[in-house]
């Protein structure tokens, strides 16, 4: 469960920028030509592809590999690491202990951080695209699974890395968040949905804000390999989480509902509470 959300994030922090552009695999095409220019190897380079395989705060470990002899499988030949907080790159395919300096070529660095993993706000007609409601959790977890259209994932859903979030409000967010969707505000309130995705137990939380300050959060989403609680969100924040033992095909065991009002408050929702209808 941990790797696949983890590969949900990276695929939407890849893609977000890329959905608005004709060339979908730019990204994908500047990290080959970040990484692979200089990688050692007696390999064809044209032949190798890579992959971003974790994010550690901003430092990202890159899988090098080319086509196995099997149809539609690869063969890892190296690994490299991308910091993105110091700019610096190593070649961790021998002992990622003893890292090996990566040099790299700092003008595609820094334009592959900036375009495809830290999505900026050039203007202010270029602003971070918000993720329409509702958001269904199962449907995301099919848009990675490939049960839903390419075209209605990328459109619906716009994930990036929490350094897409301004200091101010980053600083009031857990720092174990590694992924990020702006909502619709609610009034005057902004409304972050942040995840967990790179640790044992991923961990999914609303965020409320007002002006540069926190209002609220709450625990909507958790999963480990025992069990989850998966949840939607309706256009009007009406929050329904749904807990299971096990896998997400297993039966639901207990249903609840939330609702966010104006004032940023979570009120728990029952049959005698007329503000959940």
């Amino acid at each position: 469960m941990r790797t696949l959300l983890f590969a949900i994030a990276i695929l939407f922090s890849l893609t977000g920028h890329a959905a608005g552009n004709p060339n979908k695999s730019a990204c994908q095409a500047d990290l080959k030509n970040l990484v692979v220019p200089n990688f050692k190897t007696a390999m064809n380079k044209s032949d190798i592809s890579v992959d971003i395989d974790e994010n550690d705060h901003g430092v990202y470990k890159v899988r090098l590999s080319v086509a196995a002899d099997n149809p539609g499988k690869q063969v890892s030949i190296g690994w490299v690491t991308l910091d993105t907080n110091k700019g610096t790159a190593y070649d961790i395919s021998k002992d990622d202990r003893h890292p090996e300096t990566l040099h790299v070529d700092a003008g595609k660095y820094q334009n592959f951080i900036d375009t495809c993993l830290h999505p900026v706000n050039k203007s202010a007609n270029e602003a971070l695209a918000n993720t329409h409601l509702p958001f269904a959790f199962e449907t995301y977890f099919r848009c990675a699974t490939g049960a839903e259209k390419a075209n209605d994932c990328s459109t619906r859903f716009h994930a990036y890395p929490v350094s897409a979030v301004g200091n101010e409000l980053r600083n009031q967010i857990d720092s174990s968040i590694d992924t990020v969707f702006f909502l619709p505000p609610l009034g005057d309130l902004k409304i972050i949905l942040a995840g967990r995705t790179e640790t044992d137990v991923n961990a999914y939380e609303l965020y409320v804000f007002k002006g540069n300050k926190r209002v609220s959060k709450e625990l909507i989403g958790n999963m480990d390999d025992d069990s989850m609680v998966t949840f939607d969100i309706s256009k009007d924040y009406l929050i329904t989480t749904y807990a299971r033992k096990g896998t997400i095909q297993s039966k639901i065991s207990k249903v609840t509902h939330l609702k966010l009002d104006g004032s940023g408050n979570f009120i728990t929702c029952a049959d005698a509470n007329p503000t959940c209808k």
